[in-house]
């Protein structure tokens, strides 16, 4: 008689192990694609910065950064500061602080400022092209979700992607709060949202999308209280952070009081817009900002052509149309309009469907094009315009 021995059985380490990679395989290429396009768009600035004569690691580590590494070393240590007129002079406290607050957690190991919130940025770049990937799967299969997450990161303003910008952190979250919608994985989508909310502004989308997706399944009779759990628990990450700055300004609408004054970045409709626009049409704007103004009139189309995109869902459909109403309505910094857009991600569908149907070089060809292109136009716009991204 032959003794058997039975196999062990696999440890909770080894079994962790396999679910991460049995999570992980499907989107390793998308991943590594890229991971990929932030390399070479690191070789583009470089070459860029070069000859503009200009330092690498500060053309990255500027504008918005210096107030994010503000925060991430000292916090809101100032109060509103207010000019002879009595109004308000740009501070911190028109930032939001999930960044700077995850970024301080890698100071604690004394990495720089700078370094950690462009760590955080990377890292969340990750995350959101892991979610872009599940999204377009879910829309058109495989092909579809890695053109998403490649197509994000070679989009005009993605240059921010690069540096310690808060778009990686907020676009990971809002995709992922996008695919629980769909899901149906109410808390989720509410918790996601809550935290969103301490991110940028620009979570009301995502606030919007959650209600719409929220009043569908109550006016349908589904999923009993978690939608309206969901509904209640979106907006308390914005309205938290609205009120600590009314609460620090002295007044309830300081945060808006601070954006419009201090930073004159109120909602003007697209006035603004229009008027660019019209300078362009007339020959009256530098090149930089006639292609912004393709950038912006191309997102336009391609919002309209998503429409006719049917598996998009209706919350995402949301999502992107109030995304797109606060890029093109800020009544300033007609230079950022490429970086405002680029969370709008149902931009992407209809482009991810059209090279998904195309031979594998030509889409090749034209997200390498992108990707150079990108990074040369970022580059271009910090080392030579002097703007912000």
């Amino acid at each position: 008689m032959t003794e058997t021995t039975a196999e062990p059985l696999p440890t909770a380490p080894a079994t962790l192990r396999r679910r991460v990679w049995h999570a992980l395989r499907p989107v390793l290429p998308a991943l590594t694609a890229f991971y990929a396009v932030q390399v070479v768009s690191y070789l583009v600035i470089g070459i860029v910065a070069e000859r503009a004569g200009a330092s690498f690691t500060e053309l990255l580590g500027s504008y918005d950064v210096h107030w994010y590494a503000e925060i991430t070393e000292h916090g809101y240590r100032q109060d509103v500061p207010l000019d002879a007129d009595g109004n308000p002079e740009p501070v911190s406290l028109a930032f939001f602080p999930l960044l700077p607050g995850l970024a301080s957690v890698f100071g604690l190991f004394g990495m720089p400022a700078a370094a950690a919130l462009l760590l955080v940025s990377l890292l969340a770049g990750g995350v959101a092209a892991w979610g872009l990937h599940e999204f377009g799967t879910r829309l058109g299969g495989p092909r579809v979700g890695n053109l998403m997450a490649v197509l994000w990161a070679v989009a005009p303003g993605a240059v921010v992607l690069r540096m310690g910008y808060s778009e990686s952190l907020f676009v990971a979250i809002a995709v992922w709060t996008l695919l629980a919608l769909e899901r149906r994985q109410w808390l989720a989508a509410g918790g996601l949202t809550l935290v969103a909310g301490l991110s940028r502004s620009t979570a009301a989308a995502l606030i919007a999308a959650v209600g719409v997706a929220a009043l569908i399944a109550i006016v349908r009779r589904r999923d009993g209280w978690r939608p309206w759990a969901a509904a209640l628990l979106a907006p308390l990450g914005l309205v938290a952070y609205l009120l600590y700055v009314g609460w620090r300004g002295g007044r309830l609408d300081a945060w808006f009081w601070i954006q419009d004054h201090a930073w004159h970045m109120g909602f003007d409709g697209g006035e603004l817009t229009w008027i660019t626009l019209g300078r362009v049409v007339a020959g009256d704007e530098p090149m930089w900002s006639v292609i912004l103004a393709a950038v912006v009139v191309v997102s336009v189309g391609l919002l309209v052509a998503s429409w006719f995109v049917r598996s998009i869902p209706l919350p995402a459909h949301v999502y992107t149309a109030v995304m797109m109403a606060s890029a093109l309505g800020t009544g300033a910094f007609w230079n950022c309009r490429a970086r405002f857009l680029l969370p709008a991600i149902t931009l992407a569908v209809p482009v991810a469907f059209l090279l998904a149907r195309a031979p594998r070089w030509v889409s090749a060809v034209v997200l390498s094009l992108a990707c150079v292109g990108g990074a040369w136009w970022g580059a271009y716009l910090m080392a030579y315009a002097e703007l912000n991204p």
